[in-house]
């Protein structure tokens, strides 16, 4: 046969074709190909699928005997992106119409997931594309949205790199081609993480949006097992164990964009769970653009102009204390300032910065990174986390010797951070010096602008009646419309509680004070407005509504409403 691919050599045997074309390059995907040589010697597919096939010797896929339960054995991702659809079973053999012949990995997998040899018969990207409509229903038909990815998106080009910076081809089986495609459906719907797990008998693929799990499709038992293999094996973990956790590293570029990618397998129930976070490296924003109250945005944007000292950040994972704290650092950005990191691993890229990943398992902990990059004279420090005392107390130490120091601490309310250093060993005098403040940071989902609606006090439930007694009316419900998947939200805003560190407080601290209520009131004499009631704010601006507050914050909401509503009504009558 020809040098040539075999679709220019069977389309230049189309009775009436009289061009030869010996400079068409072909690229893309197969469906691109087919439309390029269709195009190109003015055929259509129908008419090239019957050249093919007589060129390369193959039958012709009938696809009016297409078995529907057969035919899904391939989950709908798999069948899509490879375009291949299963007709029958005949015997020991399966048929299988194909698009591309020639892609023998992707045979060889449907081989494995079919549980026999493949006979392949040769249909048209469009005619494949046609019977999986018949048999899924067409792409966009499901309302909610999730896992669809539209045409566009499938067409761009996703490039995937190894941490050292190594090209992994995404087309070269079914299984990588499944690993992409799942990549840029998350990609697509702006999910944070994708969620492979075993359940039943194979897995489910998850996709977390907005902070909420929503399912994107299924697979056999077969086709996961391939995934987690593939997946290890190109991310620099040991493909061969499987009974251990691991983690892996990837870099995909898409749309012009850059996502770093952290892969994590765990053994669960005999099987292998796997969890890919996706971090955008053009996450890192100023702080006007992370939706926060002007009142609050004022403030961090003047701490972010201190010099030296301490701020705190605390809130649950997943909370955007990572991308907040960024935000800050962003401010610091510039030339004359010298700023370093040091996390576990590093989430976001910040030009300019010198940033270090920690690895306990070679001895690089917080600490002695701290240690070290504080004979590297830096002005700016920001830390992952202080989860123990040497690192609490060198922070400290740093933040009240002309050095800024931003990082997180595990607690869920503000003020406890003060308690949490303490507890790690900062004396009280030395954390009361060193700290500026302490903040707390959830998110919550926003209401689509695009279908929300008023709500009327007849339609109130039990909470929402709670809520117009202890603060004000809420006034708008979710729906859901195309815009927003028809979820009726779109998108997060955060709610920040910021306990600045003024002169009050710290002679309580420097006094060992660690009574949360006495902080509190102490808190509340200086303005600071609480997460409870930032929350509320967002209900009663119309942002978001009682039932996405109390699955953000709990039950706990309405005590702690009505807390700090007595609290203010008590300051007010003094």
């Amino acid at each position: 046969m020809s040098s040539k691919h075999w679709l220019i050599s069977a389309a230049e045997k189309i009775p009436g074709v009289d061009q030869v074309a010996d400079d068409i390059h072909l690229q893309g995907d197969i469906s691109t190909k087919w439309a390029t040589v269709a195009r190109t010697f003015a055929t259509t597919e129908e008419q090239l699928a019957d050249a093919s096939a007589d060129y390369l010797g193959i039958p012709r896929a009938d696809l009016t005997i297409v078995e529907p339960d057969y035919a899904s054995l391939i989950p709908e991702n798999v069948a899509r992106t490879g375009l291949t659809l299963p007709i029958l079973k005949q015997g020991a053999h399966n048929l299988v119409a194909v698009a591309d012949p020639s892609d023998t990995g992707a045979l060889d997998e449907l081989a494995f997931s079919l549980g026999g040899p493949v006979d392949v018969c040769l249909a048209s990207p469009s005619e494949i594309d046609a019977a999986l409509n018949n048999l899924f229903g067409a792409e966009g038909d499901d309302a909610s949205g999730w896992g669809k990815v539209s045409t566009s998106l499938l067409a761009q080009e996703l490039t995937l790199r190894r941490k050292n910076g190594a090209l992994i081809e995404t087309d070269k089986s079914a299984t990588s081609k499944l690993f992409a495609e799942l990549l840029k459906r998350g990609f697509h719907i702006g999910a944070s993480d994708t969620h492979i797990q075993p359940y039943g008998d194979g897995a489910i693929v998850r996709n977390r949006v907005d902070g909420i799990l929503y399912k994107t499709l299924e697979l056999p038992v077969s086709v996961h097992a391939h995934l987690i293999r593939h997946v290890k094996a190109v991310s620099g973990m040991d493909s061969t164990k499987n009974m251990i956790p691991q983690d892996g590293e990837l870099h995909m570029e898409l749309e012009h964009r850059s996502v770093d990618l952290r892969l994590s397998v765990i053994p669960v129930s005999g099987d292998e769970r796997l969890v890919v976070r996706l971090l955008p490296q053009d996450q890192v924003r100023s702080l006007g653009m992370l939706r926060l109250e002007s009142d609050d945005q004022s403030k961090l944007e003047r701490l972010s102009q201190n010099a030296d000292g301490m701020i705190l950040m605390t809130g649950p994972t997943g909370s955007g204390k990572t991308s907040l704290l960024y935000a800050m650092l962003a401010q610091k950005n510039t030339p004359d300032i010298n700023i370093m990191t040091v996390e576990e691993p590093v989430e976001y890229r910040l030009r300019g910065a010198s940033q270090i990943d920690v690895d306990p398992k070679t001895g690089l902990t917080f600490a002695k990174s701290l240690r070290s990059i504080l004979r590297q004279d830096p002005d700016v420090v920001m830390l992952g986390e202080i989860r123990d005392e040497e690192t609490a107390e060198i922070a400290a130490q740093a933040a009240m010797t002309g050095h800024f120091v931003l990082s997180t601490v595990h607690t869920l309310d503000a003020l406890l951070a003060t308690v949490r250093m303490q507890d790690l060993g900062v004396s009280a005098v030395t954390l009361a010096d060193a700290l500026h403040a302490v903040a707390s940071q959830r998110l919550v989902r926003s209401l689509c602008e695009s279908c929300k609606q008023p709500l009327s006090s007849d339609e109130w439930n039990e909470d929402e009646r709670m809520f117009s007694e202890i603060w004000e009316d809420p006034v708008w419900k979710s729906t859901g419309c195309d815009d927003c998947r028809g979820t009726g939200f779109s998108g997060r805003v955060p709610v920040i509680e910021i306990v600045e560190i003024d002169d009050t407080m710290k002679k309580a601290l420097r006094a060992g004070r660690q009574d949360l209520e006495g902080l509190e009131l102490i808190a509340a004499e200086s303005g600071t407005r609480f997460l409870a009631e930032g929350f509320a704010q967002r209900v009663t601006s119309g942002q978001t509504t009682v039932k996405e507050v109390l699955r953000v914050y709990g039950r706990t909401f309405f005590s702690r409403l009505t807390k700090f509503r007595n609290l203010r009504n008590t300051l007010q009558g003094r």
